[in-house]
């Protein structure tokens, strides 16, 4: 998970690099590798299973799709982390803060365009991810965004560039800032 995975996988020339969310939308998208797609796919292992999501919006077409509409501040993640996610963007409206959460399907290409559309004019986001800094896409996304945008607010949350101690994905979610708590914080700090 990370370093290798997003970060070297990403400049392979015409490679899909996939982040399925689920154990069905994983089914989903080897499925349409092996049967529909003719070159070079990898498809992100979502560890630790489905968490807190079960669904799939896989069909081959869309490579990001939006779960929740806002306008204060846009989340966008990829993988497992959809569900930590929503769950903050449900405290964050606990606190009158009205979050979009937009998810990554593919993160090569990178679907700037298709971001852009849904963010629908939302000048403050947040790019969560679960990989090592240096080795995700929040760079080379918040780049494309602001070439699109100069005056958009991005800023990220990932693994850091330490070592990450061991734990249960949870634990080790919540050390890192990345659980539900820790992404709305971490949005209310972007908000101020």
């Amino acid at each position: 998970h990370g370093v290798f995975d997003v970060g070297f996988l990403r400049h392979i020339p015409g490679m899909r690099l996939l982040a399925p969310a689920s154990c069905l939308e994983q089914q989903q998208m080897l499925t349409w590798a092996v049967k529909e797609f003719d070159g070079p796919v990898a498809v992100r292992y979502p560890r630790g299973g489905d968490l807190g999501y079960s669904d799939s919006c896989w069909d081959g077409s869309a490579d990001a799709v939006c779960h929740r509409r806002g306008k204060d501040i846009a989340i966008i993640t990829y993988g497992t982390l959809i569900g930590q996610a929503l769950e903050a963007a449900e405290l964050l409206a606990k606190r009158g803060i009205d979050a979009a959460v937009i998810r990554l399907l593919t993160l090569s290409p990178l679907p700037t365009k298709q971001v852009a559309a849904l963010l629908d004019g939302t000048q403050k986001v947040l790019i969560a991810e679960e990989a090592a800094a240096g080795a995700g896409v929040h760079e080379a996304l918040a780049f494309e965004l602001r070439k699109m945008d100069p005056s958009m607010n991005i800023h990220a949350i990932d693994l850091g560039d330490h070592f990450v101690t061991h734990g249960s994905l949870q634990q080790l979610l919540h050390h890192c800032g990345l659980d539900a708590a820790g992404i709305a914080d971490t949005a209310l700090e972007v908000l101020k």
